[in-house]
């Protein structure tokens, strides 16, 4: 929290041609979950209500000598999601971006991961992300690009230590990161290196004195990539070289992706992904991957009413019904038991109303 402070106190101390206005927004999210099913029994539980308030607070300004400073902050977020009382304050001009506060806990890394050998670096089984507290900076020059940060050993809330099963598994390691990318006539090649883990209590992600060197060419639709990652403390996996093929013919695209590295014990991957439009209001879209898994979603607009119809690879099944009132949003739905990569419940299936008001 104090390290935001003084960031946003910084930013409040530079230059400015006149004086920023801030902009406020919000929202209040209740939900109330109803027929949860017991992740062993099957069972239906008793349900209840969950209310997230989110608040947030934004400014922006060009400064005297051409830089382009802005700052945010947002509290009263929901607890779960990773952003809790987050702050963030940003200078940007000629030079690049340098951004102080919530970042990305492995976006200096990711940035040079060029071929994808390295993924992404989240902080719980049903994120996507994990941020922390720190310092990054982003710049090119010509056809190179470079980006580094530090990371402190304090969680996104501010934490070091362990929240909840659904926010941070751990504290956060102290450590600093680095990258840099080359392009040159549809070759980009890329290097990437940790000193630490991002998130301790995390096994995906970047690890400690971890090195990643790749290279991409794009032959038209045809991309082809090539990399390989160093680790420290574990033998080096081998070398991915992977091709991803996009073709899009009238209201139907198909993007096919292949390459020679699933896992340790499981090698070559490949998956089909089909999007089709069937008109303004319905669309279609499927994934199929080499376990002959398969997943399916259907979206269908008309007017002010969005329905969807999800079937997950792993055969559970998502959908809702909102209707749209401007400021709010009104759903209906039901939402699949999502389970681990290695087998296992993570979390049960339940129905749910929610209503969200947005300011």
């Amino acid at each position: 929290m104090n390290k935001t402070l003084i960031a946003l106190a910084i930013v409040a101390a530079l230059p400015v041609a006149a004086q920023a206005d801030a902009t406020i927004s919000g929202s209040v999210t209740t939900k109330y979950k109803f027929s949860q099913k017991d992740v062993v029994t099957k069972a239906d539980t008793s349900g209840g209500i969950d209310t997230d308030a989110r608040l947030s607070i934004a400014s922006s300004e060009v400064l005297a000598n051409g830089m382009t400073a802005t700052a945010s902050f947002a509290i009263l977020a929901d607890e779960n999601d990773d952003t809790e009382n987050q702050g963030t304050a940003t200078l940007a001009g000629d030079f690049g971006m340098l951004t102080v506060g919530s970042i990305d806990a492995d976006a200096a890394f990711q940035a040079g991961d060029v071929a994808g050998v390295v993924d992404d670096t989240t902080f719980s089984t049903s994120s996507t992300g994990s941020s922390v507290y720190g310092i990054h900076y982003a710049g090119t020059v010509g056809a190179l690009s470079i980006a580094a940060q530090l990371n402190p050993n304090t969680g996104a809330s501010g934490s070091a230590t362990q929240i909840n099963s659904d926010a941070e598994t751990g504290a956060q390691t102290k450590g600093s990161q680095m990258s840099a990318t080359y392009e040159m006539n549809g070759l980009t090649v890329g290097y990437s290196y940790a000193s630490a883990a991002a998130d301790a209590g995390s096994n995906a992600g970047i690890q400690e004195a971890q090195g990643a060197f790749g290279a991409s060419y794009a032959f038209g639709d045809l991309v082809v990539s090539a990399g390989k990652q160093t680790l420290k403390n574990s033998v080096s996996p081998d070398a991915v070289v992977s091709a991803t093929y996009t073709m899009t013919v009238d209201a139907l695209t198909i993007v096919a992706q292949m390459d020679n590295y699933h896992s340790a014990t499981d090698s070559n991957d490949y998956q089909v992904n089909l999007g089709y439009v069937v008109s303004d209001a319905l669309t279609l879209s499927s994934e199929i991957d080499k376990n002959k898994t398969t997943s399916f979603v259907a979206t269908y607009t008309a007017g002010d009413m969005t329905a969807m119809v999800a079937k997950r690879d792993d055969d559970t099944t998502d959908a809702s019904v909102a209707l749209n009132y401007g400021n709010a949003v009104l759903s209906v739905g039901v939402v699949g038991e999502r389970v681990q990569s290695g087998g296992g419940a993570i979390s049960a299936e339940y129905s749910h109303v929610s209503y969200k008001v947005s300011f």
